[in-house]
């Protein structure tokens, strides 16, 4: 145990703060804490509560403390297992596990909800519509001011009233409920309260970052009198605000509960000391956090690679290389992950693995190209361009963009589509020439090479316009289905013809289904959001570019901060290789690279005569002398030589060399 989780154990009762980077050894302080109530401040097992995030976290942190000190009295779970079983005492019939509405048949049922209300794209409503209600419920925000950003206020709120209503009907409740109903129990009754207050005498909350408001209300309700809370948290790895964390509580803790009693654990058992630096001076530039440095309990030489390509295939192809030299060094494919910003960086990754036979698993779940309704939608234009007598896909694409003719005419229709429109009296001049247009611009399409198409179908023909039209209609972000077709663009590289692009966008939507989770021995692809709490030996962060991360729509400075704290996650789950790839094309555009690769390479370290350092070209050296921005060094056979540190440092010619412990 180190000086300050030997603090952060055996700080007195009250309110308890413990900053913990990562790799500090959160998990074995808490263990440690745990075994400090019972047997130093004879605290009674049966009242203490400890409280995890996920499911596994809380078993993995119950499994340490059993292993080491065998008690098993103590409660350990998650917010939604605590608030289940104080639930359960205030109405055991209704809160029973039969009534417990499952995340797939919740699914099921918005679903239909949405078909209902005309969404076209239910499975992408349904989903957004779960996101946003659970945000709501989070943030304790009444439905009739609740802002949507994922679908229009409309359709949200007659989509909740229905679903609520349903689960009434029912007796049924969901996740969500879990913990908005327990707040509310403990709100409304004071016995309730009184009676867990008096359970839960000591409770300790692991990642505390990550607590919403509705999870922090509640907890005040359980502490209260006697403000026995100890947590531990890291406000540099507050990365899911979009759920409804809410960083403010770790910061203001000790406005919350005066008198805390603050410890940070600032040794990091994880990384290399360069991926420590680096991942230091990225994160120092946030201004709402607390301030602290991060040091190195290993040493070593190894720097972070930054490594510069051409555009997305090149980029998956260099780490397909890398694989294998790792693999011939002796490293498994479990030492390996791919972190990403968003899912959809993924495609050229995983097109790239399958063809090359790297075993991966996906962290998240991965909703290919080929499973979209946008390519479908394009893939329709291209497959009617050749068969113009193709109901199925004339009707797909009829009115994106809209050609104006009504639903109940075009249903009609089952057989020769065009003629039958221009030859039918009841339309106007005005329908007739729209659908006229279409057939001349499906002739032209099929003269087109399939990267030229696509091009027409979208500028030309108005598709990208209908894309905008609808999710302004929708009240939906534009920039999503853009990004979709941007995408698309990417994917067509070098496929002739539509049939073997849309061959191939099959093979990888079958093989994604059978690589996710599977393998015992596998690459980690993962978002940076999934890659929070796990390590690898080597670790390829791809994408390092502007409007890729930090994200196009991170405009404020608390969202920029907030993508910050994403790189910073995902630089520090390297244990001892870091690759950082630039790509100079992106979506067929010309990339730029991330303005978080600067800020890592800021130094703000100083050079003092003694020092040790590494040449690039001249090798190891010792400071001889200092003036200004210059330095002399004599490196090997007594030579010397006068550079400008300062240049040298941020450019990574040079770096210091720690001194061996």
């Amino acid at each position: 145990m180190n000086e300050n989780q030997k603090k952060a154990v055996t700080l007195p009762l009250g309110p308890g703060l413990v900053i913990a980077g990562p790799g500090s050894g959160k998990t074995y302080v808490i263990v440690e804490r745990i075994n400090y109530l019972i047997n130093e401040l004879k605290c009674i097992p049966n009242n203490i509560l400890v409280i995890s995030f996920t499911k596994a976290a809380s078993e993995e942190m119950k499994n340490r403390y059993i292993l080491k000190y065998g008690n098993t009295n103590v409660h350990f779970g998650t917010f939604h297992s605590t608030f289940f079983s104080i639930l359960r005492f205030c109405n055991p019939t209704k809160y029973t596990l039969e009534n417990l509405l499952h995340e797939f048949k919740k699914k099921d049922y918005i679903q239909k909800i949405m078909l209902s209300l005309g969404e076209v794209d239910q499975e992408n409503s349904t989903e957004k519509f779960i996101e946003e209600l659970s945000l709501m419920k989070n943030q304790l925000i009444d439905a009739k001011y609740y802002n949507p950003t994922g679908l229009s206020k409309e359709v949200f709120l007659e989509a909740y009233t229905r679903f609520e209503k349903f689960k009434k009907e029912n007796n049924l409740f969901d996740f969500d409920d879990m913990l908005y109903e327990c707040y509310k129990e403990l709100r409304d009754n004071e016995h309730i309260k009184d009676r867990f207050r008096d359970k839960y005498k000591y409770v300790l909350i692991d990642e505390f970052q990550d607590i919403n408001r509705v999870q922090f209300e509640t907890i005040k309700f359980l502490i209260e009198h006697n403000n026995n809370i100890f947590v531990v948290g890291d406000d540099d790895q507050t990365i899911y605000q979009f759920r409804g964390a809410k960083p403010e509580f770790l910061l203001q803790f000790e406005d919350h509960f005066p008198n805390t009693n603050k410890v940070i654990l600032d040794i990091n058992y994880r990384c290399e000391p360069n991926i420590i630096k680096y991942s230091n001076n990225l994160i120092s530039v946030n201004k709402s956090r607390f301030n602290k440095k991060m040091k190195p309990h290993k040493t070593g030489h190894e720097l972070p690679k930054i490594v510069k390509c051409t555009d997305a295939k090149q980029q998956s192809l260099l780490i397909a290389k890398k694989i294998e030299f790792f693999k011939s060094e002796g490293y498994d494919l479990i030492d390996m992950a791919v972190i990403y910003r968003s899912n959809v960086q993924a495609s050229s990754i995983v097109e790239t693995f399958l063809r090359k036979n790297i075993v991966f698993n996906l962290k998240d779940s991965f909703a290919t190209l080929y499973s979209h309704w946008i390519t479908n939608d394009i893939l329709s234009y291209l497959k009617l361009a050749d068969d113009l007598k193709n109901i199925e896909h004339i009707k797909r694409i009829i009115h994106k963009p809209s050609r104006y003719i009504s639903n109940e005419i075009i249903q009609s229709i089952n057989k020769n589509f065009f003629e039958n429109i221009l030859n039918n009296k009841t339309l106007s001049h005005s329908q007739k020439e729209a659908v006229k247009d279409l057939y001349v611009h499906l002739k032209i399409l099929r003269t087109k090479p399939l990267h030229e198409a696509i091009k027409y179908i979208l500028n030309i023909i108005g598709y990208k316009q209908h894309l905008t039209s609808y999710a302004k209609y929708k009240g939906i972000e534009e920039e999503a289905l853009l990004d979709i077709v941007l995408e698309i663009e990417e994917s067509i590289q070098g496929y002739e013809t539509y049939l073997e692009w849309e061959e191939n966008l099959k093979d990888i939507a079958k093989n994604v289904k059978s690589n996710k989770y599977n393998a015992s021995n596998a690459v980690t692809l993962t978002t940076m959001h999934s890659a929070k709490g796990l390590e690898f030996e080597i670790v390829f962060i791809i994408d390092v570019i502007q409007d890729i991360i930090p994200h196009k729509k991170s405009l404020a400075l608390t969202e920029i901060e907030q993508e910050r704290r994403l790189m910073y996650v995902a630089t520090t789950r390297a244990k001892k290789y870091l690759f950082l790839y630039i790509p100079k094309f992106k979506n067929n555009s010309e990339a730029v690279p991330s303005i978080f690769i600067e800020e890592m390479l800021s130094s703000t370290e100083e050079l003092n005569i003694g020092d040790k350092i590494q040449h690039q070209r001249y090798g190891s050296g010792t400071i001889e002398n200092i003036d200004n921005k210059t330095a002399v060094i004599t490196f090997k056979n007594n030579i010397k030589k006068t550079i400008d540190y300062i240049f040298c440092l941020k450019k990574r010619i040079i770096q210091i060399i720690e001194e061996d412990k």
